[in-house]
């Protein structure tokens, strides 16, 4: 017993102390380990992904939390390179282009610029802070919706196209405004409809002036001759009359198209509108696919103008074919739109399709496709005309933007 009990507590003098010292390595191991993990954690934080943890051995006991942090790491370091590079693109683009890009906050104090911006508004890159409702932008009367304004530009007057976008940063509402010039452009386009009105005009008032003048004058040569025909002198005359009054129509109608109202918007249901046009040509197979109840908000009257045009032009040109017209609502997430297909001939030229005065008709107008998409343009709608692509005909289609 003396000889065992000996040994048990020699044995105690080495295993204790081995177990000591085993434990303070394991912990100073683990220690070390956890303090280059917490190193790469806060690497992370501090966006700095060069590091990565360092494996001694495959039985390292931290193995898969050293291989997900470095493969996070690499990862991370890969979207930062790709962040930076849409950014600099960014910067570049929004440098060069020539839209004035601003940035506020809800009180309008500038947070952002552009070249652009700092051209138009005469400011220094150093104007963050100056608050918008001190330049000759209007922003206060600005809403979601694109708009045109005029300012004063070294003493010149231009006009401008600005478009707002809201956004939160911080937890604040913040605006961003695009503002481009579209001075050139508006000069441009009011060229080209200076000069496609003016051909207009001077084929139809040509159109009239010319037989006028020329029977006139024959007309002046017969009342001097003492055996002037009355028969002759009367058909002159009445061609004269003929032609006078298709200039005087061709003037009303111009009136017509350039004093059109502006919409005033209520609420009413569509379905019923369609169906009381449709009751309007009792003797054409008109087929109204989704009869369900849909509510617009717009000017039932001139939007009855338009239907009917549209429903007439139809049936016209079936006038040589046997089918149906057939009308069907459509709703998306902005537009209410109304397809209004026939069965007809289709159309040989699209080009000339709004052209005013423009008409295949023998006595058509020319007018009613351009009043007609006047009126949508007024309701911020749209008037499209396409020939069918499944059969002969065409598909006109009226669109509207829904009020949510």
């Amino acid at each position: 017993m003396n000889v065992s009990g000996y040994l048990i507590t020699l044995a105690g003098l080495f295993i204790v102390p081995l177990c000591v010292l085993l434990t303070s390595t394991i912990k100073a191991n683990y220690s070390n380990q956890s303090r280059n993990i917490a190193i790469l954690l806060e690497a992370l934080v501090d966006e700095d992904y060069s590091m990565r943890s360092a494996i001694n051995s495959q039985n390292d006991e931290m193995l898969e939390i050293k291989l997900l942090l470095n493969t996070l790491s690499t990862r991370l370091a890969q979207q930062s390179v790709a962040i930076k590079e849409s950014q600099l693109l960014l910067e570049k683009v929004i440098s060069h282009i020539d839209v004035a890009i601003i940035a506020s906050n809800e009180h309008y104090d500038i947070t952002f610029t552009n070249p652009a911006a700092n051209d138009l508004l005469d400011i220094s890159t150093t104007s963050v802070g100056l608050n918008l409702t001190h330049t000759s932008i209007p922003v206060t009367k600005i809403t979601t919706q694109p708009q045109s304004f005029t300012i004063d530009v070294g003493g010149i007057s231009k006009t401008y196209r600005i478009s707002t976008v809201k956004y939160i940063h911080e937890q604040q509402l913040n605006y961003l405004f695009f503002i481009s010039d579209v001075q050139w452009l508006l000069i441009d386009k009011e060229r080209d409809s200076w000069q496609r009105l003016h051909r207009v005009l001077s084929h139809e008032v040509n159109n009239s002036l010319t037989p006028i003048t020329s029977i006139s004058a024959t007309l002046l040569k017969l009342v001097t001759k003492p055996e002037v025909s009355m028969i002759n002198l009367e058909q002159g005359l009445n061609v004269i009359h003929s032609r006078s009054a298709s200039l005087n129509t061709f003037i009303s109608n111009f009136q017509r198209i350039s004093k059109l109202p502006p919409p005033t918007k209520v609420p009413f249901c569509l379905t019923e509108l369609i169906q009381k046009c449709a009751l309007l040509f009792p003797h054409t197979q008109i087929n109204i696919v989704n009869p369900e109840v849909h509510h617009v908000f717009a000017d039932p009257q001139q939007l009855e103008q338009v239907l009917v045009n549209l429903l007439k032009n139809a049936k016209e040109a079936m006038a040589q074919t046997t089918g149906k017209i057939t009308v069907a609502i459509q709703i998306s997430d902005k537009y209410t739109s109304i397809h209004i297909t026939d069965e007809g001939t289709g159309i040989i030229n699209t080009d000339n399709l709004f052209i005013p005065f423009f008409s295949t008709k023998s006595k058509g107008s020319g007018i009613g496709l351009v009043f007609s998409r006047q009126i949508l343009f007024n309701h911020l709608g749209d008037l499209q005309i396409k020939n069918r692509k499944d059969r002969k005909g065409t598909i006109a289609t009226v669109s509207l933007p829904r009020v949510k």
